[in-house]
């Protein structure tokens, strides 16, 4: 049957109409295959200013991606996970990344959790110095766990300071007094030293300095008024050393990561690696510091400078000490990874 001319052009453009349009929705169909989605698992609030670095990670992501790589941040610990189990659910894929602070991990692995211990490090110069060898060995040790290590983010350095009732210079004054710690491996360095230190959980500490079950408090002074310990501890001197300044881990799980094409493995790395710049603000961190022990000042708490040179090694040698007998312990790599650590701390 011959149809009229004018039905073969409306036939024709009929066809070109749909023609087009398959070829658009093809052309979305092919975007959205490649547009990456994965969830990001953040368990801090997000007023953390570790919650703000990884939310300026997602954004870089999504621009060195042109929008074709989203980290969805889930914060707050929105997907309910703990931080104990994270060697076990990023084993699962959900999520598909996150981030770890390694003292956490005790339960799993006592050698990661005990990879830097209060004592070691003193300020930044050091820290950069065995920051090479501690990314090694967490890399390695996240690897036997099949899981991969996209980088790191800093923790940054807190003075630790101790808080007391009363005036406290040096290592012979605080051998008369009751010190609260954190944690067993503060608890051994301290004992070692002949300072009788007992862990008090941070809700009982204002009321335990307050009533005298503890004279003093190891503690950092940027973030003592949380606990307002600056009430009942008008007195503190620095150790000279900073809180364990382990870095956070930023994991993925395996098998996504080697699912993940070459261009977006090297951008998140590299987003990573930026953020990790960011969060290393050890520099600033002195002067937090010293604006903290200021506005303290101001409340009535007097500070007695810092621990002396022989208090510091003392403190030291008691704290290798300690971190011999938990590498022991931990057993597998642990040891290892001592040595590779101190031997950069020490050049020896």
């Amino acid at each position: 049957m011959i149809r009229p001319p004018e039905e073969n052009r409306r036939q024709t453009m009929r066809r070109g109409i749909l023609a087009a349009l398959a070829a658009t929705l093809l052309g979305l169909g092919t975007a959205a295959a490649q547009t990456t989605e994965w969830r990001f698992h953040n368990s801090y609030a997000p007023t953390r200013i570790e919650s703000q670095h990884v939310r300026d990670l997602a954004a870089d992501v999504r621009a060195r991606s042109n929008g074709r790589f989203v980290l969805n941040v889930f914060e707050g610990n929105a997907m309910n996970l703990r931080d104990a189990d994270a060697l076990r659910y990023m084993q699962t894929g959900t999520p598909e990344m996150g981030f770890i602070w390694p003292p956490f991990l005790g339960r799993d692995d006592a050698a990661m959790s005990s990879i830097l211990v209060f004592g070691l490090i003193r300020n930044a110069e050091e820290l950069n110095r065995v920051m090479p060898a501690l990314r090694e060995s967490l890399a390695e040790g996240m690897r036997r766990w099949n899981i991969e290590t996209v980088g790191f983010m800093q923790l940054g350095l807190l003075d630790a300071s101790i808080f007391c009732r009363t005036p406290v210079r040096n290592l012979e004054e605080l051998r008369r007094l009751k010190l609260r710690v954190g944690s067993r491996e503060q608890v051994e360095t301290f004992r070692a030293l002949n300072v009788a230190a007992q862990i008090v959980p941070q809700q009982e500490l204002y009321t335990a300095m307050q009533t005298g079950v503890v004279d003093c408090a190891l503690y950092p002074p940027r973030i003592v008024h949380t606990v307002s310990l600056q009430e009942v501890a008008k007195h503190a001197v620095s150790t000279g050393f900073a809180f364990p300044p382990t870095p956070y881990i930023v994991m993925a799980n395996q098998a996504r990561w080697r699912a993940l094409s070459a261009d977006n493995r090297s951008l998140l790395t590299a987003a990573v690696t930026a953020m990790e710049g960011r969060s290393a603000r050890f520099e600033q961190d002195a002067t937090d510091d010293e604006a903290a022990r200021e506005r303290l000042r101001g409340q009535g708490v007097t500070f007695h400078g810092t621990f002396s040179d022989a208090d510091q090694t003392a403190l030291r040698r008691a704290a290798i000490a300690t971190w011999e007998t938990l590498m022991r312990e931990a057993g597998g790599q642990g040891p290892a990874w001592k040595q590779r650590i101190e031997r950069a701390l020490t050049g020896q």
